[in-house]
């Protein structure tokens, strides 16, 4: 059974543009010992977190998929309490109300007594919306060059429409030449 003395909870607003990094502010007093690091978003459920860390080692297989690769704490060895979170490259899926929760102890204290601490940010993803970018379709390739979609559709299209009214225009001719001959037998 474990012995819970005291929890706290503030809240904040971050805004961030679309593909930027974000930091999400976290922070606890120095003389705690951190024994459960949770950042985690309400709207993922059972689905894994933000970022878990326990028994002072981070578990990446507790980690939500889609923040595989994007998330590390901006102070890795969490000194002077910075449990603060960096978020790279923000999509408009990001934007939510996450939950830094930390279970720590005092110096000195049983093992079963400690205070739970919980920072809410509610990030909001600024920018273009996705109406707009699928407007714009620019997308970048996989060898770093950026294209238009739409022109490119175009081009396609273009080209499909000369094959099409260039075999027409080929099929008329031979109809047109088979009565010719028809004509003159």
């Amino acid at each position: 059974m474990t012995l819970i003395y005291g929890s706290t909870a503030l809240q904040q607003d971050v805004q961030v543009k679309l593909r930027e990094d974000v930091t999400l502010q976290c922070q606890i007093s120095t003389e705690e010992t951190i024994s459960v690091l949770k950042w985690s978003r309400a709207d993922l459920n059972t689905d894994g977190y933000v970022y878990f860390y326990r028994n002072r080692r981070s578990y990446e297989n507790y980690q939500h998929p889609s923040f595989h690769g994007r998330v590390k704490l901006r102070n890795p060895e969490m000194k002077d309490g910075d449990v603060s979170l960096i978020l790279e490259n923000v999509t408009f899926n990001d934007t939510g109300i996450y939950e830094c929760h930390i279970a720590v102890r005092k110096p000195g204290s049983s093992n079963r007594a400690h205070t739970e601490i919980s920072h809410f940010i509610n990030l909001t993803v600024t920018g273009e919306t996705h109406e707009n970018m699928l407007e714009q379709q620019i997308v970048e390739r996989g060898d770093g060059n950026i294209h238009d979609e739409e022109a490119e559709t175009r081009t396609v299209l273009i080209t499909v429409v000369a094959a099409v009214v260039g075999f027409l225009a080929f099929l008329i001719f031979i109809i047109n030449l088979f009565d010719l001959r028809k004509i003159q037998s």
